[in-house]
């Protein structure tokens, strides 16, 4: 149950840090969400493959 909470507060910290930077500058939003989908992507594979 601890690996749930530690996901649910990592999201919410991404969500909250992408909020953030859209209310700084709107145009950087994409990027860094892309970004923030490839760290998800390659750490789901890393978490398939551990298991």
């Amino acid at each position: 149950m601890p690996a749930v909470a530690a996901l649910v507060f990592f999201v919410i910290a991404a969500l909250a840090a992408l909020l953030a930077l859209a209310l700084v500058d709107i145009r950087t939003v994409p990027p860094v969400s892309g970004t923030c989908a490839l760290v998800l992507t390659l750490a789901a594979l890393v978490v398939a493959v551990l298991r």
